[in-house]
C-alpha cells in the first residue's frame, strides 16, 4: 500500500477544505493517507500531522511514497488577520514541495488555485513552486493567468475544484423554475475574510432593499470557532445587530450534504464561500458571486452566474442582489456536468503519476485546456 500525503487547510472547522480531503480520499482508494490537519478528528483511514509542526510533516514526507497538495488556494499572499506573515503559506509550501523533489517523490498540485500575487518575492516563490511539480492541474483559468503573470512557465492544465466529484448534483431534481420563483429566502453564505473593517456595514445596507422587496434573508456562517480570532458567526451577528434582527442566523453546515440541504428551499445563495456556489449549483439552485476572490468570479463565469465586486458602492450592490434574485437564473445541467467532469479528469492524471504512469487508466485518459491560450502563438 502506497503512503500519499495530502497537504492542505484541513481540520479549521470549514467545510469547502474538508470536502476536498474526502474528495481525494475517495479519489485515491488503497492508499495509506497522511493530511495535514489542525487537532481533532479526521477522516477514517487517514492519518493526521500538524501543519505548524514542519519537522513533523517532513518525517511523513520522507516516509511517503508522494506529496499532492489538495486542492485550495496555495499560490497567494495571507492577509495580516490570519495571524502569520504574508509569506507564510507559500513559503511553506515551497519548502515542502522542494524537499519532496530533494526525496526523489513525486510532487502533484491538483485542483488549486492562485490569487493576486503582490511583490516581487512572491512570484519568486510561486515560479519555484511551480518548477518542482511533476503535475499541476489548476482550479481556474484566473489561476492560469495569475501565474503567467508571475512568470511562471505557461501553458498550464486546467481541471475544476476537486470537491464537486463528492457534490450529489444526481440527487433529488432541481425545482422548476416556477417552484423556485414561489420562494422567498436569500441566503448569504458569510465569509470573514470578504473584507475589512466595513464588511458588516456594507452588507448590511446592501440587504435592506433584499428585505424591503419582501425576501427573507438567513445569514449563513460557514466557518467558525477560531479562537481568539474573528470568525463567520461574528459577522453574522454584526450584519443581523445593523439590520435590526430582521434577518435570521443559520446554522453552520458541518459539511456540503448540510449545506446543500439549507440551500433546497432557497430562491438565491449570495456566495462570500467558493464551495457555496458549488453546492448551490449542485442543487440547481441560483447563487451570485460577492467576487473578493478571482476563484469566486471564475466559479461564477464557468457556472453562468452573476457577479458582485467588493468596493461597490452598497446601495448599488443591494439594487443588483434585488435583480439576482428576482431572476433566479441556475447554472444549467451541462456547465454542472462539465465541472464534475474536469474534476474527475484532474483525479485520473493524479493516480496516473501516483502509479507511476502504469494501471488500467494509462490508455483512457482524457485531455484537460491548456491555459492560456497564447502560449501556441508564434511571435
Amino acid at each position: 500500500m502506497s503512503r500519499v500525503v495530502l497537504a492542505g487547510a484541513f481540520g479549521q472547522r470549514n467545510p469547502g477544505d474538508d470536502a476536498l480531503l474526502e474528495a481525494f480520499r475517495r479519489a485515491l482508494p488503497g492508499r495509506e493517507l497522511i493530511a495535514t490537519s489542525r487537532p481533532g478528528p479526521v477522516l477514517p483511514g487517514c492519518e493526521r500531522v500538524a501543519p505548524s509542526d514542519p519537522p513533523a510533516v517532513m518525517r511523513q514526507v520522507r516516509s511517503a511514497d508522494a506529496v499532492v497538495f489538495a486542492g485550495g488556494t496555495v499560490f497567494k499572499t495571507l492577509r495580516g488577520a490570519s495571524g502569520r506573515g504574508p509569506l507564510d503559506l507559500l513559503g511553506r509550501a515551497l519548502a515542502m514541495g522542494l524537499g519532496t523533489r530533494a526525496l526523489g517523490k513525486p510532487l502533484a498540485l491538483v485542483g488549486v488555485g492562485a490569487a493576486p500575487l503582490p511583490g516581487r518575492r512572491a512570484r519568486l516563490l510561486a515560479r519555484r513552486l511551480v518548477h518542482q511539480a511533476d503535475l499541476l492541474v489548476l482550479r481556474d483559468e484566473e489561476s492560469a493567468d495569475v501565474l503567467a503573470e508571475a512568470g511562471a512557465p505557461a501553458p498550464f492544465r486546467i481541471g475544476a475544484d476537486p470537491a464537486w466529484t463528492i457534490l450529489d448534483v444526481e440527487g433529488a431534481p432541481p425545482a422548476s423554475d416556477t417552484e423556485r420563483m414561489r420562494r422567498g429566502t436569500v441566503v448569504v453564505a458569510l465569509s470573514h475574510d470578504a473584507g475589512g473593517a466595513g464588511l458588516a456595514d456594507d452588507l448590511a445596507v446592501a440587504l435592506v432593499p433584499v428585505l424591503a422587496h419582501g425576501f427573507d434573508v438567513i445569514l449563513q456562517p460557514w466557518q467558525i470557532g477560531r479562537i481568539g480570532r474573528r470568525d463567520d458567526l461574528d459577522l453574522a451577528r454584526e450584519i443581523d445587530a445593523r439590520l435590526g434582527g430582521v434577518a435570521r442566523i443559520g446554522v453552520p453546515p458541518a459539511d456540503l450534504a448540510e449545506a446543500r440541504g439549507s440551500f433546497a428551499d432557497a430562491r438565491l445563495v449570495v456566495a462570500l464561500r467558493f464551495h457555496a456556489m458549488l453546492t448551490a449549483a449542485g442543487a440547481g439552485v441560483p447563487s451570485v458571486a460577492y467576487a473578493h476572490e478571482p476563484k469566486l468570479a471564475g466559479a461564477a463565469r464557468r457556472l453562468g452566474q452573476p457577479v458582485l465586486a467588493p468596493g461597490t458602492d452598497p446601495a448599488q450592490l443591494g439594487a443588483r442582489l434585488v435583480a439576482a434574485a428576482e431572476a433566479a437564473v441556475a447554472p444549467s445541467a451541462a456547465a454542472v456536468r462539465a465541472e464534475v467532469a474536469a474534476a474527475e479528469e484532474g483525479f485520473r492524471l493524479l493516480r496516473l503519476v501516483l502509479d507511476g504512469g502504469r494501471g488500467d487508466e494509462a490508455d483512457a485518459m482524457g485531455s484537460l485546456p491548456l491555459k492560456p491560450a497564447e502560449w501556441a502563438v508564434a511571435e
